[in-house]
């Protein structure tokens, strides 16, 4: 059977459905229903080495205290249902720089950060020089891999990873594949100012569907592929 040793710790969510107009009336009636819109977070544990991938920073505008506050205890808490520490994470990968998936990463100042070349190259945060960037093909952990999945933004990465005997894939896709909901729509997110590309965006996703058993989307729950998805 299966040896899973990569974990959902949260599932992240969406404050526009596919077909909506982007709208901050909608984002704001979610947000009063408790809806964050904040990514998936994944944590992989291989030998002595937890990886967590993106950081779920729910309701990505709001900077207050409250609210870093609000996010950095339920990823605590999310960690601790798995016996970790925050201080026990020894990398980080952010499948790019939009803060709702990598907003409060300076709590992990233990660990390695990692991102894309591309994204790395157009990142003007203070942070920056924190990051170390890495390639397409890079190998971050024994079964994990970087895949530069273009069209979301200009350096936007997934991560592939594979159980040791081969018996499933995952694909950690970011926002490079939202959700199930999404994918079936045929429609792709072109909210973000760095929208880069919409071909480059469908064939991302038609990429991470053509060799994987399982998908990790950015915000939505895990689904299986069953081969016949895919964004025409």
């Amino acid at each position: 059977m299966w040896d899973l040793t990569c974990k959902v710790i949260k599932i992240g969510s969406c404050v526009i459905d596919p077909g909506n107009i982007a709208s901050s009336m909608i984002a704001q009636l979610k947000n009063k229903m408790g809806i964050g819109g904040g990514s998936t977070v994944t944590l992989i544990k291989e030998q002595n080495e937890l990886l967590l991938i993106d950081t779920g920073f729910d309701r990505e505008s709001d900077f207050s205290r409250l609210n870093r506050y609000r996010n950095w205890s339920l990823l605590k808490s999310l960690l601790l249902q798995y016996s970790f520490e925050p201080a026990d994470i020894t990398k980080v990968f952010i499948t790019h720089f939009h803060h709702d998936h990598y907003g409060g990463i300076e709590y992990f100042d233990r660990a390695q950060w990692f991102c894309h070349q591309f994204a790395f190259d157009d990142f003007q945060g203070p942070l920056k020089d924190k990051f170390t960037p890495v390639q397409d093909g890079d190998q971050l952990l024994p079964n994990v891999i970087v895949k530069h999945t273009p069209g979301h933004s200009r350096g936007h990465s997934s991560l592939l990873w594979s159980a040791d005997n081969g018996s499933v894939k995952v694909a950690i896709c970011g926002d490079a594949l939202l959700s199930l909901a999404w994918l079936q729509s045929g429609y792709i997110w072109k909210f973000n100012s760095d929208f880069f590309d919409q071909d480059l965006a469908k064939k991302s996703i038609n990429d991470l569907l053509a060799d994987t058993d399982l998908i990790i989307p950015g915000h939505g729950q895990p689904f299986f592929n069953t081969r016949d998805l895919k964004m025409s």
